[in-house]
């Protein structure tokens, strides 16, 4: 997935056509993000992300989103949004909804 400036589609397009790109949907929107700056609540998660997290790990996304938004001293909200999923990555599995519930059992 990529959000770019509307001004800049076309060429977009091409570099990911040419990448090998078959798949391209563009909408006018912009794309929703997980918080606005740093979160204590759950209830401040998108209702977009919030979906795909259970009540368990909700949490976990919340912390991890706190600790790198904090670590970085800056509003990377991005970067903090990647650890975040990479952090519920490591402990759920994706249910067949597309929801992160399955904690996994390490061996």
């Amino acid at each position: 997935m990529v959000e770019i400036p509307s001004d800049h589609t076309g060429e977009f397009q091409l570099l990911l056509e040419s990448g090998g790109g078959e798949e391209i949907q563009t909408i006018g929107n912009a794309l929703t993000h997980t918080c606005p700056g740093p979160s204590n609540s759950t209830e401040n998660l998108s209702p977009e992300v919030r979906a795909h997290l259970s009540e368990e790990a909700q949490p976990i996304f919340i912390q991890g989103y706190k600790t790198v938004l904090n670590d970085i001293s800056s509003s990377e909200e991005f970067t903090a949004e990647q650890s975040a999923w990479d952090a519920v990555h490591q402990q759920f599995d994706e249910d067949k909804n597309g929801v992160w519930s399955r904690v996994k059992i390490c061996v």
